[in-house]
């Protein structure tokens, strides 16, 4: 990679100044003064809260809390690996050698969940969370898992190197890599609106409280007056939505669950990111602030927007007033203000922005075609890009470059973007966009490089997956230029869980259903177990026939070529 970043470099250099002896130097990243200074939020340790509340921050990019109890621990959110998890808990055991008598997932979110196997020590602890929770961490095996992890990669810089990440934004950084090892534990004890219970003397209730994700929840502790916040709230601008792409998160359910926060007064705050808030009239000033900054975003976009305007247009009137954005935790170091306009826009009124304009738009090909006509010819749009790169005017050189990307200047026109993106990820200091910036010049820089990293699932954690989850992504997968003459039924008994599953490919489209669809073309017998193996490409087809862990007993030749018929990502590498 760092040879391919070089050549990458030089030949941008030679593009820029059409010499081929000039030699090319690498530049080490600039550092935003203020993204480093954000830095210090992350410091490794773990502090005392308060009696019996303590905070690891730093290990990974949350946080984890540890509540001391009379017998045994509390261990509210669980870190994103078992690596990340093993760290802290020796942390947390210099403190204390109680056992954990119980964890708390205030949400679903890898970062807070894939660690907890490591926290239970092989034990049988009680896991409470939300009822919908076990739900959204089962969708870590859905339709978008190879795109949304690709552009989570991105977005978090996990392929960057200690100049270009500075921090993560709401942590130093995100701790998982292609060895990980992530096993989340399935809740015992779930609630829907707010739950109370006493666990080794201490009162705790939990909350339901969207805003970040539909499940979150907030924990509160009486008689420490100690509330967990979980992703409501962080040191940063909130992420009202996120570029590594999700569904609507809607900002007013955040704004209520925020003000459920403010009316108990807590006098401690500990965030599931970021540092704790101390003293009562602090916290009730910073609560307020931050659903105050939501719902100005919120109202403003709403009140633009039925006035007529584009998203761009309401986009160019939104700041936040000086008191907001001035604020110390609406600095702009994970979500952003604009961002947040589109997405309420978007949530709102969808992908149509009202301009007509809009409705049927010229192919990107068609329009570059025109927009070269204008400048002259494809020759005189490379030379505009070549001179905007010069000047530094990066965004339109992103855009010039786009232009060219169909045409006999795509290479060149690609590592000029790359240099552009480059040049904007250094000044950036969003984390999000910094990290996008980068990751993408080096895709472009070097065609072989990707950033999706799939950590192996073990089988632990495949276990702990709906069979239902596996069969359900795989019509999305189906490569339907391929199948457009095909009808092919496969028939799967799974003896474990007597239950039959079949998927009919049918002229274009894989129709599953949990019972048959007639007289099979393959019949397959094994158990979910073996099959979530092999979908996740942890087991190969052929050694489970051989084990005799996989039976076909109709149409052995056929099942090469229905598995042909899907691309299924590889989750094994």
């Amino acid at each position: 990679m760092v040879k391919m970043q070089f050549i990458g470099a030089a030949l941008t250099l030679l593009l820029l100044t059409g010499c081929e002896n000039e030699p090319a130097t690498t530049q080490v990243a600039h550092l935003p003064a203020t993204l480093v200074e954000h830095s210090k939020t992350f410091d490794k340790g773990v502090i005392k809260v308060t009696d019996s509340v303590y905070v690891a921050i730093g290990f990974g990019l949350a946080n984890s809390i540890m509540i001391e109890g009379e017998n045994g621990l509390i261990i509210v959110d669980t870190m994103e690996s078992k690596e990340e998890a093993t760290q802290v808990l020796m942390a947390f055991r210099e403190i204390s050698n109680k056992p954990v008598k119980a964890i708390i997932y205030t949400h679903n979110h890898a970062d807070h969940v894939f660690g907890a196997a490591a926290f239970a020590e092989n034990q049988h602890v009680k896991v409470y969370a939300h009822e919908s929770t076990q739900y959204y961490i089962n969708r870590v095996v859905n339709t978008l898992r190879p795109i949304i992890t690709t552009r989570s990669m991105r977005m978090f810089g996990s392929h960057l190197n200690e100049h270009e990440l500075v921090n993560a934004g709401i942590g130093p950084f995100l701790g998982v890599g292609s060895h990980s090892i992530l096993n989340s534990l399935t809740p015992t004890d779930t609630f829907t609106d707010e739950m109370s219970i006493n666990i080794e003397g201490i009162d705790i209730q939990l909350v339901h409280a969207p805003g970040e994700t539909e499940d979150q929840l907030f924990v509160w502790l009486p008689q420490q007056k100690v509330l967990l916040p979980g992703d409501n709230i962080y040191k940063a601008f909130p992420n009202l939505y996120t570029i590594r792409g999700t569904y609507y998160r809607d900002v007013t359910k955040w704004i209520s669950s925020l003000d459920k926060m403010r009316k108990l007064a807590p006098e401690f705050v500990v965030p599931s990111h970021t540092r704790p808030i101390i003293g009562r009239e602090n916290a009730q000033q910073v609560l307020t602030a931050y659903r105050d900054a939501i719902q100005y975003v919120h109202d403003q976009t709403v009140r633009y927007m039925n006035k007529g305007l584009t998203v761009e247009q309401v986009v160019a009137k939104i700041h936040l007033p000086k008191h907001l954005a001035e604020h110390p935790y609406l600095q702009e170091f994970y979500g952003t203000v604009e961002w947040s306009v589109k997405s309420i826009f978007s949530g709102y009124m969808g992908w149509f922005d009202g301009n007509s304009t809009t409705l049927r738009p010229l192919t990107s090909l068609k329009l570059n075609q025109h927009m070269a006509e204008l400048a002259g010819s494809e020759q005189a749009l490379f030379d505009k890009l070549q001179q905007a790169v010069k000047k530094e005017e990066l965004q339109w050189s992103l855009m010039l470059a786009d232009m060219l990307m169909q045409t006999k200047f795509e290479r060149k026109a690609e590592l000029l973007k790359a240099h552009s993106l480059t040049k904007l990820a250094e000044q950036e200091s969003n984390p999000n966009a910094r990290h996008y910036y980068f990751t993408q010049a080096k895709e472009l820089e070097d065609k072989s490089f990707t950033p999706a990293i799939f950590p192996k699932p073990q089988p632990e954690f495949l276990a702990q997956l709906p069979i239902e989850n596996i069969f359900r992504s795989m019509p999305a997968s189906l490569i339907a230029e391929d199948t457009l003459a095909v009808e092919l039924t496969v028939e799967f008994y799974l003896t474990d869980l007597q239950q039959t599953y079949a998927i009919q490919i049918r002229h274009g489209v894989a129709e599953v259903q949990n019972y048959s669809l007639g007289t099979p073309d393959v019949k397959i017998t094994t158990t979910a177990q073996v099959w979530k193996e092999i979908a996740a490409k942890t087991r190969n087809p052929l050694s489970a026939v051989i084990s005799g862990d996989l039976s076909i007993s109709t149409g052995k030749l056929k099942l090469v070529e229905f598995l042909s018929y899907f691309d299924l990502p590889d989750y094994s590498q």
